[in-house]
């Protein structure tokens, strides 16, 4: 045997070995559990949670896991041991939670059908807010350890302004927006927020606000006025907050397992939510009804993973996604789920297009989560109907735009920039130096012709005049449920809400079983799926993105788009917490 075919056969053996050890300490760190017991399944609840598997990322190893839920996933599961012998209790254990409303709604929905079901649902709070109190709200017993606090104290927006930041380095913002609430720009452009945004930000605090405090109202069984004044003298020790009625006992998490385990001289197996969710079989027969994902800031392209760790939602993967669903003939309607700030407009036309082909040949429903502002309302009008959850931040019609001229940073270091250019707009895009007043004029009516299409879109779309359109357009963001009273969507509710639409108008009835057919699919490689499960926690760990400061994660999502791109973006990064 040659020297090369000698080293060739011991690479083979040595990974064929290294295979077998690999998939021995797989089994030995995931061990079977026994499908028949009855379990207290415990759910560590995790910090972020997706709509969807995330985008390729090949220089991020992080990425190589899978996810081991989604919304879709965790929302399905938590109704499916609701209706499971064997399970016989869940236990919240609630960290931090930093997920938007709409998603925090669309899973205590689930929950509180959960705790419908007479089965035990304990919440263990190590602490935290109204996001955390407003999830562990919907369980049957909440408990704390003594030594921790409740942060229950009220809601507030911030928005950065880098106007400032910008003259001191010399960078000079060249935007323009159409539509007097579109204050996407305002963070580049000014030094404080404007009237009209302040009125559109007080009004969208005020619909979260007082869905805050009725929900936990009704959870707690107090009054809303009540709820309303325990907020107002919050925050809380442990102690005040059981005296209170806020939550029922002191219990360190160890012992809120305990609790759920125990069934008089027995106690019930303890499961992770995760093995449980492993254990699940979707139904093999059934209509299909595809559920395609739109997460992320919308651009041209692939869809992919930003460099502030921000998903981007490429037009071109969207859209393979909806031609798949459509082409596809056991699928008979489609739920497209929108959790989108908007981003580039012409992209958003071209999904928005796609959709309408999808529309001709069967059902399109759209399921709003957190966001579907601007541009992921532009895609939503496509749809034949469009469901959004209360909290939903929706809407924002308008459209904004322009360049960064770096000249002056460049200078503040030494640099300098010399052009030679043909055509007297030539350098129209160029960061190197600002609008003229007739490019300026120029650009305007570029971003006022998109704007028409827009509000003619919704328009066409929601059965109303242009006019009306415009009076709730210019910009302005709504809670899902002042978007439902103006016409913007056409019914409150989550997932469920949105399957039970696309089931009637593909003409099933209530009780036919579907399957779900997610897209857009992700693949993962053999090597990557065994890298995931070598290297995984038994439940999700989050990823840290928090190194990146709020402005820059701004400047960041601006220099996301070329000089000049015209953009259906929502204004700032509205964070309600």
């Amino acid at each position: 045997m040659s020297s090369r075919r000698s080293v060739l056969v011991f690479v083979l053996l040595l990974t064929a070995l290294g295979t077998i050890v690999l998939f021995a300490a797989l089994s030995l760190r995931r061990p079977a559990v026994p499908s028949s017991s009855t379990s207290a399944v415990l759910l560590d609840v995790p910090s972020s949670l997706e709509e969807s598997e995330p985008p390729d990322h090949p220089l991020a190893l992080g990425r190589l896991r899978l996810p081991h839920y989604t919304v879709f996933a965790m929302v399905d599961a938590i109704h499916h041991a609701s209706q499971d012998d064997h399970v016989g209790a869940l236990v919240l254990h609630i960290g931090e939670v930093n997920w938007g409303w709409a998603k925090l709604t669309e899973v205590r929905d689930a929950l509180r059908e959960f705790a419908a079901s007479g089965k035990p649902l304990i919440a263990s709070l190590s602490g935290g807010g109204e996001a955390e109190y407003y999830l562990a709200s919907a369980a049957t017993t909440i408990s704390m350890p003594p030594t921790a606090a409740l942060q229950l104290d009220g809601l507030a927006i911030s928005a950065i302004f880098m106007r400032g930041a910008f003259d001191k380095f010399g960078i000079s913002p060249n935007f323009e927006h159409v539509g007097q609430y579109k204050s996407a720009v305002e963070g580049y452009t000014r030094s404080d927020m404007s009237a009209p945004s302040r009125e559109a930000l007080d009004a969208l605090l005020d619909d979260q606000y007082r869905t805050l405090t009725d929900s936990l109202a009704a959870a707690r069984g107090v009054p809303p006025d009540t709820m309303r004044a325990r907020v107002d003298d919050g925050p809380y020790d442990a102690a005040a907050a059981r005296t209170l009625g806020l939550i029922d006992t002191l219990l360190y998490e160890a012992e809120a397992d305990s609790l759920a385990a125990r069934r008089g001289s027995r106690r019930l197996a303890t499961l992770g939510f995760q093995r449980y969710l492993d254990r699940l079989r979707p139904p093999r027969s059934g209509t299909h009804i595809a559920m395609v994902t739109a997460s992320g800031a919308i651009a041209a392209g692939r869809s992919r993973v930003g460099l502030d760790g921000e998903w981007v939602l490429g037009a071109e993967t969207l859209i393979d996604a909806l031609e798949q669903a459509r082409e596809r003939h056991a699928i008979k309607a489609i739920v497209l789920r929108i959790d989108s700030p908007g981003g580039d407009a012409q992209a958003s036309d071209e999904i928005w297009h796609e959709i309408m082909r999808c529309r001709r040949v069967k059902p399109v429903v759209a399921s709003l989560s957190d966001l579907a502002a601007s541009g992921g309302y532009y895609i939503a009008v496509g749809a034949d109907s469009i469901v959004a959850e209360p909290s939903t931040i929706t809407g924002s019609i308008g459209i904004c735009g322009g360049k960064f001229n770096v000249a002056g940073l460049l200078q503040k270091i030494g640099l300098n920039i010399e052009t030679v250019s043909r055509g007297r707009h030539a350098e129209m895009m160029s960061p190197y130096r600002d609008f003229t007043p007739e490019e300026a004029e120029r650009y305007r009516q570029h971003l006022e012709a998109f704007y028409r299409g827009f509000v003619s879109h919704v328009a066409v779309s929601r059965q109303r005049s242009t006019a009306y359109v415009d009076s709730v357009g210019r910009g302005r963001v709504w809670s899902g449920i002042a978007a439902r009273e103006l016409g913007l969507v056409d019914a409150l509710g989550g997932l469920d809400a949105a399957v039970d639409a696309a089931r009637a108008k593909a003409g099933l009835s209530p009780d036919a079983e579907i399957v779900i057919e997610r897209f857009p699919r992700v693949h993962y490689s053999f090597l990557q799926r065994l890298v995931d499960g070598f290297l995984s926690e038994d439940e999700e760990s989050s990823s840290d993105s928090g190194a990146f400061s709020e402005a820059l994660r701004g400047w960041i999502a601006a220099s996301r788009f070329r000089a000049g791109t015209v953009l259906a973006l929502m204004p700032f990064t509205l964070t309600i917490r």
